[in-house]
């Protein structure tokens, strides 16, 4: 969970016209996310919501691609910020892994998201290496 946050943090602080305008999607996308689990009260509303919530993953860990892409392209340095946004989907996603069974249909729906971030993540560091 917090791996997720750090690195949605991380690389959505730049963006293809700025690091401000990255920044502040991947605050929306938070926001977004936390406003969505804050809805979630038991795990039925929960295991309704899953799909959504792989949707959202995905399109977080697609905002985290697109902008690593930008840093590698722009030798940018980024460093990650904590934002208001983070710790709000940190704390909704802390209140969701108490229900019952909550944490297992969380990682569910992370599951792909991650596995390509980590993928893409291998591919960068091989090719760093190769340099």
């Amino acid at each position: 969970m917090r791996y997720l946050i750090s690195l949605a943090l991380l690389f959505a602080s730049c963006s293809p016209n700025s690091s401000e305008e990255f920044q502040k999607e991947g605050a929306v996308r938070c926001r977004l996310l936390a406003s969505e689990l804050a809805k979630i009260e038991n795990r039925q509303q929960l295991l309704r919501a899953e799909a959504q919530l792989k949707r959202d993953f995905e399109s977080l860990i697609d905002l985290m691609i697109e902008a690593r892409e930008v840093q590698q392209r722009e030798c940018e340095i980024v460093s990650a910020v904590e934002s208001g946004e983070g710790a709000l989907l940190e704390e909704e996603l802390r209140r969701i892994y108490a229900i019952e069974g909550g944490r297992e249909i969380i990682e569910r729906a992370q599951h792909e998201a991650l596995v390509r971030l980590d993928a893409y993540e291998r591919t960068l560091s091989k090719k760093r290496a190769q340099l």
